[in-house]
C-alpha cells in the first residue's frame, strides 16, 4: 500500500481524489489545509488524519509521497520543505515556482537532493491527446499545429478582475494570467506531442499595468520544424462549448495537427476531465473521417498511476513531467511574455534575452 499526504483542499482535490479512486494500492493518509471545512471534511470522508499546516503533518506521518495541490505561490517552499523533511516522492500541481528563478532552485534542489518530484500536466494523461501522440506517424510530415481555448468568464471575470480565487487576479501570487493558468498546459503538450521549443512570439492583452493577460495569440517554432499557433481567451457567455457538446462550465479547448497526409482535430469541452474527449482525424489512404470519444476523467487516473508508479520503482517513468520539463515549460512562458514586451519580437529559448 502506498500512503499518500494531500497539501490543500481547493477546487482541484476532487479530481486527484477520483484518480487515487480509480488506482488500486494507494491510500489517502493525511490531508493538510488551512481551510479546516474543506480539508477536515475530506479528511473524514477518507478516513485520513487532518492537520492545519503541512509541517505538522511532515512531523507526525510516515509517507510514501505527497500530492501539492496549494495555490501557485506556495508551491516553491512547501516543496522546499517537503524534500527537507526527507519526503521522496512528490507530485506538485504547476507551475512549480511563480517565476523561473524559484523553479530553477526547485530543480536543482531536486537534483541534489535526489527526490522525485513530478508535475502536475495532467493532460499529457488524457487519452484522446494521447491517441494524438499515437497517430503522429501516420500524418506524415507534420507542418502545423494550433491550440485555440476559450472559457466562460462573469463579466468582472474576463480580464481577471474579479475572481473566486482571490489570488489568480495577483500575478505575484498566480505566476500570471491565462498564459499561466492555461497556455502552459498547452505548451506541455507541445513538447509532449513534438519535442523541445526553439523560439516563440506572442502577444497579450492587459486591462492595466499590473493585472493578469487575459487574451494570449502566440507562435512557437519547435526544433523539429513544427510551428504551433495557440491562442487563448475569456468571453462573457454563459454556455460556451463545442457544439456537440452540453455546457459543462463554459470550456472550449481545440487543438488541431496538419502533416502531408493527414489532420487531426481534437475537441475538449472541459478542463476537469468531466466527460468526453472527441478526435476526428483524416488519413491519406481512407474514407474518413475517424471519429473516436475518449473518457477525460482518465486523465487523473492515468497521472495518479503515474505518480505511483515512480513511487513503486523509486525513480520517474519517462511518462511523467519531470521538474527540468516543468522549468522548460515556465521558461517557453517567460519567452512570450519578453516577446509581448518587445511588440511581438521572435525570442529564442535559451538565448540571453530569457534572462534579461
Amino acid at each position: 500500500m502506498i500512503h499518500i499526504g494531500i497539501l490543500g483542499s481547493g477546487a482541484v482535490l476532487q479530481w486527484h481524489l477520483r484518480g487515487i479512486g480509480q488506482n488500486a494500492g494507494i491510500r489517502v493518509k493525511a490531508i493538510a489545509s488551512r481551510n479546516e471545512a474543506t480539508g477536515g471534511a475530506a479528511a473524514k470522508e477518507l478516513g485520513a488524519a487532518y492537520y492545519k499546516t503541512y509541517h505538522e503533518m511532515f512531523a507526525e506521518e510516515s509517507l510514501d509521497g505527497i500530492i501539492n495541490l496549494m495555490p501557485n505561490h506556495l508551491h516553491y517552499e512547501s516543496c522546499l520543505d517537503a524534500i527537507d523533511a526527507g519526503i521522496g516522492h512528490i507530485l506538485c500541481e504547476k507551475p512549480l515556482g511563480i517565476d523561473t528563478e524559484r523553479t530553477k532552485t526547485l530543480v536543482e534542489k531536486v537534483a541534489a537532493s535526489g527526490a522525485q518530484l513530478m508535475a502536475g500536466y495532467m493532460k499529457r494523461f488524457n487519452p484522446g491527446f494521447r491517441k494524438a501522440k499515437e497517430a503522429l506517424d501516420r500524418l506524415g510530415r507534420v507542418q502545423f499545429a494550433s491550440f485555440t481555448t476559450v472559457e466562460t468568464g462573469a463579466a468582472g471575470e474576463v480580464s481577471h478582475r474579479d475572481q473566486s480565487s482571490p489570488w489568480k487576479t495577483d500575478p505575484a501570487l498566480s505566476g500570471g494570467g491565462n498564459l499561466t493558468h492555461v497556455g502552459s498546459h498547452d505548451i506541455d503538450l507541445l513538447r509532449y506531442l513534438f519535442g523541445d521549443i526553439e523560439a516563440v512570439s506572442c502577444s497579450l492583452r492587459r486591462d492595466a499595468e499590473g493585472l493578469p493577460e487575459y487574451y494570449a495569440n502566440g507562435r512557437l517554432f519547435m526544433k523539429n520544424g513544427v510551428e504551433a499557433c495557440l491562442r487563448i481567451g475569456r468571453v462573457n457567455v454563459p454556455d460556451l462549448g463545442p457544439d456537440w457538446e452540453l455546457f459543462k462550465g463554459g470550456w472550449n479547448e481545440i487543438l488541431e495537427i496538419i502533416g502531408d497526409d493527414g489532420y487531426i482535430r481534437i475537441a475538449n469541452p472541459n478542463w476537469e476531465g468531466d466527460g468526453a474527449i472527441k478526435v476526428t482525424s483524416w488519413f491519406k489512404g481512407e474514407p474518413g473521417p475517424g471519429v473516436a470519444f475518449f473518457d477525460s476523467s482518465l486523465q487523473w487516473a492515468n497521472e495518479i498511476a503515474v505518480f505511483a508508479k515512480g513511487i513503486a520503482d523509486g525513480r520517474l517513468g519517462t511518462a511523467a513531467t519531470s521538474a527540468e520539463d516543468a522549468l522548460k515549460v515556465d521558461l517557453a512562458v517567460r519567452a512570450m511574455r519578453i516577446s509581448d514586451e518587445r511588440n511581438g519580437e521572435i525570442v529564442r529559448l535559451g538565448n540571453d534575452a530569457i534572462s534579461e
